[in-house]
């Protein structure tokens, strides 16, 4: 019987040496094959249980750091749940309120033209002799328009009456009134012009 060598066991997938199996019948040698066979597929069956089993325990610690996340979270849900239907929750509501009220008063002020815009279309007209020295503002609402009261002096009543038709004459101006006790004076006129801007 030759010598066995380990290359030899190494390169044979049968660790049966060749020389004990041959002088078995057919049968019996092919019985040998299914039995190793078998064994292998069982040795393979048994470590991939293994590995499944140890990798469902090593998912257990996983699975405990969600439910403990996830109830963490539902609890702090619940918390924010109760404090909003507390009695907070009328006083939220009236905050939210008065910003609604806020916003929407911020929203017209943006289509509303500016004051000195305005202001500076009416003093941009010639006014010789007229003295403006004060004035007053009331943006347009509900049913009516903006208007610009102008106060000041005039030298003379023509003075006055000129200022009166330029007014009256500018493109974003609709009319121009002055009292008509302001013309009782020949020099020297206060008098209040009250203009009403075109919308």
């Amino acid at each position: 019987m030759p010598p066995s060598s380990g290359s030899r066991y190494a390169t044979t997938p049968n660790p049966m040496d060749n020389s004990l199996t041959n002088l078995l019948p057919f049968g019996r040698r092919r019985a040998l094959s299914r039995n190793f066979m078998l064994r292998i597929v069982v040795v393979v069956v048994v470590l991939v249980t293994t590995l499944t089993v140890i990798a469902g325990v090593l998912l257990i610690p996983t699975y405990v750091l969600l439910q403990t996340n996830a109830q963490a979270k539902e609890a702090r849900l619940a918390s924010m749940d109760a404090t909003l239907s507390s009695s907070d929750e009328t006083s939220l509501a009236a905050r939210l309120s008065a910003l609604s009220s806020n916003a929407a008063k911020l929203t017209a002020l943006s289509t509303t033209p500016s004051a000195s815009v305005i202001l500076q279309q009416v003093l941009s007209l010639p006014r010789p002799g007229i003295t403006i020295s004060n004035f007053s503002y009331t943006p347009a609402a509900k049913g009516s328009l903006t208007t610009v009261v102008l106060s000041g002096s005039s030298t003379t009543r023509d003075a006055l009456r000129n200022y009166q038709l330029t007014l009256q004459g500018a493109s974003f101006i609709k009319s121009a009134t002055v009292p008509v006790s302001a013309y009782a004076n020949d020099a020297d006129i206060t008098f209040a012009i009250t203009v009403i801007l075109t919308p």
